[in-house]
């Protein structure tokens, strides 16, 4: 008899233990999160070194580097034509140029990248563009690669 009432006490405890697991009470929660975005700091467009050999119709190779002072990487979607000023030693506005590029590449954060372009100077070049330097004004665009 006494074995019987400890194994009937036993499932009672049990059962009155699982009853208050099963009784526990559950809720849930609400609200919301906040992020904020970063801004984008424009790059710089430099020159490599300058090329030369340029003469009246003639076609040069010159380097430029961009850098990506952003925390993300950014496509140069595209490099703008470059055409010259006049020089001090009074070489015409205009004759030198570079075409346009367009997906030149990617930079990564916080990099730079090396871009090789074209510049050509116009085949009626006057005598005082001989030994000048010019300088193409550029714009790249770079839109956001992440």
């Amino acid at each position: 008899m006494r074995k019987r009432t400890a194994v009937i006490a036993a499932v009672a405890a049990l059962a009155v233990g699982g009853g208050v697991a099963y009784a526990a009470w559950t809720s849930t929660g609400s609200g919301s999160g906040s992020v904020g975005s970063t801004t984008s700091v424009n790059s710089t467009i430099s020159p490599v070194n300058g090329a030369g050999g340029l003469y009246p119709g003639a076609t040069v190779d010159f380097q430029v580097t961009i850098s990506n002072p952003n925390d993300y990487p950014v496509a140069v979607s595209s490099i703008s034509a470059g055409v010259s000023a006049i020089t001090e030693g009074g070489c015409a506005a205009g004759t030198v140029t570079s075409p346009a590029v367009s997906n030149a590449g990617t930079i990564v954060a916080k990099g730079t990248g090396t871009y090789t372009l074209k510049a050509t100077m116009n085949a009626d070049a006057a005598n005082n563009c001989k030994s000048q330097t010019f300088t193409l004004p550029l714009t790249a665009e770079l839109v956001s690669a992440a």
